[in-house]
């Protein structure tokens, strides 16, 4: 999994699509006061995104836990619900935690973002299909769902804990530092 993660964080071919989602997402959720507002420094100390992200995710898991039991369509859909409405001010808070990331971490973003948002679109269908009362299919739309918000959250935690998204310089500065002293010595010939 390593090689594949060092490989999407070497892809500059997601350059330009990572590059444009950050001017679109700089237009809109990255500056003034609202960028500041859904990034979370000014109150928090730190990105908000992370926080936000366990709301629709504790949700849609608790969903897939109803869905295996007999007689709960009622609340696995109100659940379901709830929790993909949460995913708003979560994806709203990324974005503007996106604008700050290094290229690099863009990449894997971007990639983190494609896993969300496909799994946003497969919730808002697996809730149609429970309004019609296709709550098979919603359950399977459902799992599919939750499939591809665990790759993107896995990508999430890549972003935050290997590739120290979100942190301060000095957080950076001090990790760089520790990295250089665990380094191993290089041999001599």
């Amino acid at each position: 999994m390593r090689r594949l993660l060092a490989k999407l964080e070497g892809a500059g071919s997601l350059d330009g699509v990572a590059d444009r989602l950050r001017r679109v997402a700089g237009a809109t959720f990255g500056k003034g006061r609202l960028g500041s507002a859904l990034h979370g420094t000014p109150w928090f100390g730190h990105p908000l995104h992370p926080a936000l992200v366990q709301f629709p995710v504790g949700a849609w898991m608790s969903t897939a836990v109803l869905d295996l039991l007999p007689g709960t369509e009622r609340p696995a859909a109100a659940l379901l619900t709830v929790g993909t409405a949460a995913a708003v001010p979560a994806l709203a808070t990324g974005l503007a935690d996106y604008t700050t990331l290094s290229r690099e971490q863009r990449r894997v973003a971007l990639v983190h973002v494609g896993a969300n948002t496909a799994a946003f679109g497969l919730f808002v269908a697996s809730i149609a299909a429970r309004a019609r009362g296709d709550h098979s299919r919603g359950r399977t739309l459902s799992f599919a769902g939750l499939g591809l918000a665990g790759l993107g959250a896995y990508l999430g935690g890549h972003l935050a804990f290997s590739q120290a998204a979100g942190v301060g310089p000095d957080v950076r500065q001090a990790l760089r530092e520790e990295q250089r002293e665990e380094a191993p010595e290089p041999a001599l010939p």
